[in-house]
């Protein structure tokens, strides 16, 4: 094997599992281990019927017409083809990554490829074996699914299988064979049975993980909607135990406030507990936003207009004060379908999440534009950043790295943005600063017609 790394890990043909991927399986040398997760339909028919591998592979060889004649000729030509499967090994990997596309599916390291190779030699060593059943179509089954679970795109089992048929006709015709045409026909016929068993096998396995995604996604959604339920319960009960109760002790305060002289030592006091009470009712009322978000009454909004309110808004805000915010207008271009009321409320809170994150003294861009049929909306800041773990929950409810906040501001922002059809993305680097991606309708959506 030529020095330095001359290949990376990657099963074109042949590679039956990889240590990394969990459980072990049946290799192509015969070693038993933990049966197939994945094996659709041809795993659900093993179930009931432990021979029915024998029947599905009996069937697919009548197919091509495989009979016991070509699988003896393809075992006569063992003996011409053993001595050479080093070269056609390294032959193979050689023609395979003069193409950068198939470069870029490989990883890791030399120890890795060695193993690959060894893989791929034991292949062509059990393809001309001369026994093709049930253990071997479960062999070639598990390439398949296997090469799902490296992420190969199944063109290259195609183009791989195309390779070490050019490779073992230039052996064979070099060598001194009687009836090679027939001999050659025979082998063609079963690379094309691994062909398909692998094929079938990719099929159904990638089908599977889709499906596997899918039904993630969904359960995710559906815990989420009864997380959202029991917000919805709770935010109920707060607004009537605590926010009519509040308003009257606020309300208390501020006369014993207004009694109190000029000089009075404890007007500060006063001022603190007003202070923390407006908290409690904001935290209040973010807790009834989120839960219960009220129906957008959408019309066209003009973005220029109405960031320029929202930063009238909240420039005297103290943690405003301290950042400069950098908005350049779009000459009216940045046009919305949307809530302006919900629109005022999203640009509030990201530009207070930007302020809260940044600096003294630093700069928070707000920038408008057309996207297609979306209208861009970004606000980016250059403050502490966020690392991966943080951002990956940035938008879930009740998730704060602030020592004082609900950890729904950017909650609402992602409600917000959904019920308008919208998408929100964040990216960040700490130390680098945080920009939040919105994408919003520049018109009306449509709706499905009920059937």
């Amino acid at each position: 094997m030529r020095s330095g790394m001359r290949k990376k890990n990657g099963p074109i043909v042949g590679s039956a599992a990889d240590p990394r991927l969990g459980s072990p399986v049946r290799t192509l040398r015969g070693e038993v281990g933990t049966p197939p997760q994945t094996l659709g339909i041809f795993r659900d028919k093993w179930l009931y019927n432990g021979g029915m591998p024998d029947a599905l592979f009996e069937e697919m060889k009548s197919y091509v017409g495989f009979t016991a004649d070509d699988a003896a000729a393809v075992a006569g030509l063992a003996d011409k083809i053993r001595p050479h499967i080093p070269e056609i090994v390294e032959r193979f990997y050689d023609v395979l990554l003069q193409h950068p596309g198939a470069r870029l599916i490989f990883s890791g390291g030399d120890a890795q490829i060695e193993r690959q190779e060894e893989l791929l030699a034991g292949w062509l060593h059990e393809v001309f074996n001369g026994t093709y059943e049930s253990r071997y179509f479960e062999a070639r089954f598990r390439i398949g699914a296997t090469h799902v679970r490296v992420g190969l795109p199944q063109r290259f089992m195609m183009v791989g299988m195309e390779i070490i048929w050019q490779e073992l006709t230039g052996v064979l015709r070099k060598s001194a064979v009687t009836d090679l045409d027939r001999k050659l026909d025979a082998l063609h016929k079963l690379l094309t049975l691994d062909l398909t068993i692998m094929l079938q096998s990719y099929q159904e396995s990638h089908v599977e993980r889709i499906r596997t995604a899918e039904r993630d996604a969904l359960e995710a959604k559906l815990i989420r909607a009864e997380h959202l339920a029991e917000i919805g319960q709770l935010a109920a009960s707060l607004a009537h135990e605590i926010k009519n109760p509040l308003a009257g002790i606020s309300g208390a305060i501020q006369v014993i406030g207004d009694s109190m002289g000029e000089n009075n030592p404890h007007r500060g006091i006063v001022h603190e507990i007003l202070g923390q009470i407006a908290r409690l009712d904001a935290t209040v009322k973010d807790l009834l936003l989120y839960a219960r978000p009220s129906r957008p009454k959408a019309r066209e909004v003009k973005l220029d207009s109405l960031v320029a309110r929202v930063l009238m808004l909240i420039r005297e805000e103290p943690t405003v004060r301290r950042v400069h915010v950098d908005y350049e207008a779009s000459n009216g271009e940045a046009v919305l379908y949307a809530d302006e009321g919900q629109m005022e409320q999203l640009l509030l809170n990201l530009i207070l999440n930007a302020a809260h994150a940044s600096d003294e003294g630093s700069t928070i861009t707000v920038e408008t534009r057309p996207h297609g049929q979306f209208t861009r909306l970004m606000v980016s800041d250059s403050g502490h950043g966020m690392k991966p773990e943080v951002l990956s929950k940035a938008v879930e409810p009740f998730f704060t790295t602030k020592a004082k906040g609900t950890g729904l501001g950017l909650a609402i922002c992602r409600r917000i943005v959904e019920s308008h059809g919208g998408t929100i993305n964040l990216e960040s680097e700490v130390g680098k600063g945080t920009t939040v991606c919105i994408d919003l309708p520049r018109g009306p959506q449509k709706r499905t017609a009920k059937r």
